[in-house]
């Protein structure tokens, strides 16, 4: 699949005592929907995934999915602190029809995923499994970024399909390609 296009990340709206307000999701979705926009990113940065419960996850997942126009494509945010988890979370997604998952770099132990091996464990983990592509994506305002080797290697999945980082200054942009460049050059 070519992601091509505006993709909105939407909001989970909640009530004053933090119930989600599940109608008012349903209408931004289907509001959305009547746009030109390609698709629609549910629980992704902006999605406030990290402060729902696995139950509330799902819920939001499908009522989204329910409330969207067949046409559009839709991204799923499945990233979770454990790869087990977003695994589930990845494959509920897909069972519901999500046409790709958005899969954020565990950020809570920051020692252990600022290691480039253990990043790459657990995207390999959660790609190799997943019934859906997936792209990968480092936590707003997060310091953990993906190193240039750890780029060139996910580069190679067949089912990762792209990198969202934030920030990703242009600097960065160029070591990951001149790494992937210095990497195929030795691989061929």
């Amino acid at each position: 699949m070519l992601l091509h296009g505006i993709f909105p990340p939407i909001t989970t709206p909640f009530y004053p005592d933090g119930r989600i307000y599940f109608r008012k999701l349903e209408q931004n979705v289907e509001q959305y929907s009547r746009t030109p926009m390609t698709g629609i990113v549910v629980q992704g940065s902006t999605g406030e995934a990290i402060l729902l419960s696995d139950e509330e996850r799902r819920e939001v997942l499908k009522s989204a999915r329910e409330a969207a126009a067949n046409e559009k494509v839709l991204i799923a945010g499945t990233g979770i602190e454990s790869a087990i988890e977003t695994l589930r979370l990845t494959e509920y997604a897909a069972e519901l029809g999500y046409d790709i998952a958005m899969v954020r770099t565990p950020h809570y132990y920051k020692g252990q995923m600022s290691n480039p091996a253990n990043m790459l464990a657990f995207y390999r983990f959660v790609s190799d499994r997943s019934p859906l592509r997936s792209s990968s994506i480092t936590p707003a305002g997060h310091w953990i970024r993906h190193p240039a080797e750890v780029v060139v290697e996910l580069a190679e999945h067949p089912n990762l399909i792209g990198i969202k980082s934030r920030p990703a200054p242009s600097r960065r942009c160029r070591r990951w390609l001149r790494a992937r460049v210095t990497s195929r050059d030795v691989r061929q």
